[in-house]
């Protein structure tokens, strides 16, 4: 399985006859890593777990007319109306079966999806903005509720075996950046996690290894960079 780190939230996941596209995001075309002409011989599902524009970039409605190009959306995006891309739309605490993958949901605690998605016999896990979003100098109500909603969508994950994760680390959260990685991988695990939404601190990479992460985290270090798991 390779994976490529894409820009900000954004992943590529290829495994033995699929191409997963997590939350593409280009800022205006500059950052346009993925065209898929050049996986013409395998299934391509592209992924949006919400709609605020750093996840969701229009752009890729360019590609509904290629035969081997899906879309899984979550329920709050909305494409225009002439689109015709042969479209799964979800929402939170769903299961489907689509295109020869397994898809399920959880509710985000921002806005959309999480989804875990099981193609080629891994399992691969990406949490959109579904994150331990605690502000300091939020009031205690706020970030209680935070807590509460990240830890009950996780366990639900509990029991299963997670090839790859991808999971925000932001590090405007302060020294709470790396709460939701520290509760993913103590309640659920993977065998690798990728950090994401660190708004380009790849120096956040470095931060969770010498949290005792080690190796288990994926070091980051630019833009449309391949990792062979």
């Amino acid at each position: 399985m390779n994976v490529t780190y894409l820009h900000h939230s954004g992943f590529l996941v290829e495994t033995e006859t699929k191409v997963l596209l997590f939350d593409y995001y280009t800022e205006g075309g500059r950052k346009a890593y993925f065209d898929p002409a050049s996986y013409s011989e395998k299934d391509i599902f592209i992924f949006v777990s919400h709609a605020h524009e750093d996840h969701y970039d229009r752009r890729i409605l360019d590609w509904g007319n290629f035969p081997n190009v899906k879309y899984v959306l979550s329920f709050d995006v909305r494409t225009e109306l002439e689109f015709q891309g042969k479209v799964l739309a979800v929402n939170p605490h769903e299961s489907h079966d689509f295109g020869g993958i397994h898809i399920e949901t959880l509710q985000s605690n921002d806005e959309g999806v999480a989804f875990l998605v099981k193609a080629d016999g891994k399992t691969i896990y990406h949490a959109g903005d579904l994150n331990w979003w605690h502000w300091n100098g939020e009031p205690d109500d706020f970030n209680n509720d935070i807590e509460r909603s990240y830890t009950t969508e996780i366990h639900k994950l509990k029991g299963e075996q997670i090839d790859v994760a991808f999971v925000p680390a932001d590090l405007r959260l302060q020294d709470k950046y790396f709460w939701a990685v520290n509760y993913f991988l103590k309640t659920v695990g993977a065998k690798v996690l990728f950090p994401m939404h660190f708004w380009g601190r790849f120096e956040v990479c470095d931060y969770l290894r010498e949290l005792g992460y080690g190796e288990t985290i994926m070091k980051i270090t630019g833009e449309n960079e391949k990792f062979e798991i």
